[in-house]
């Protein structure tokens, strides 16, 4: 007995030198050393809100190019290949992807229903704390476009969101669209007042020939 347990030992030694895939496969395969993974995942690119794979298909009488959004947050998206439209909802084309809404933002739309104002039911929901943050994120860049389709993205479903009214209003006006931001501060001042706004607007009022 005593004679067997150095054999014991040495074998249970050299089992767990291999790993499973040494008694799965045999002889045992040769890693390319393209797979090989590093302890730090390189990635080819950064995700961001308009980061995009480009992917074609063909199939002889279809040709369909589509833009796919890459996202961190690794949702799944659904390409319809073909004319037909089977009845699957669709996003109107944009360069951006509406931030799913969260818990956070529940209050916040329950407040905006309360007060009557309109929703637009067949629009993508969207995050408005996640939105907003990337309109201030974009404004602060100097990429005025970008942070217009981020308050697009909200407006199109809360068309009377007072903030992004107001946060389009002056995204506009930075654009040189005087009156139409004077539309859009009447438009937010409509639904609720700001004394700030309500001083741009004279301001802009005398501007006006």
């Amino acid at each position: 007995m005593t004679r067997l347990l150095p054999v014991a030992l040495a074998l249970s030694l050299s089992c767990a030198s291999r790993n499973y895939t040494y008694y799965l496969i045999e002889p045992p395969a040769k890693r390319v050393a393209a797979l090989r993974e590093d302890d730090t995942l390189v990635r080819p690119f950064g995700y961001g809100s308009t980061t995009v794979m480009k992917v074609r298909w063909n199939d002889g009488k279809v040709l369909t190019e589509v833009d796919v959004p890459v996202l961190a947050s690794g949702q799944r998206i659904v390409i319809e290949h073909g004319a037909s439209n089977s009845g699957i909802k669709t996003i109107a084309p944009m360069r951006v992807v509406p931030p799913p809404p969260t818990k956070a933002d529940a209050a916040l739309v329950e407040a905006y229903r309360a007060r009557g104002l309109k929703v637009d039911d067949g629009a993508p929901d969207v995050s408005l704390t996640r939105a907003l943050t990337l309109v201030q994120d974009a404004t602060k860049a100097g990429n005025y476009a970008l942070a217009l389709e981020w308050c697009e993205t909200v407006l199109q479903r809360y068309p009377s969101h007072p903030e992004f009214l107001r946060a389009k209003a002056s995204l506009v006006l930075m654009l040189g669209e005087r009156d139409k931001a004077i539309e859009l501060y009447e438009a937010a001042e409509a639904v609720e007042s700001d004394p700030a706004v309500r001083k741009k607007l004279e301001e802009l009022r005398r501007q006006q020939p």
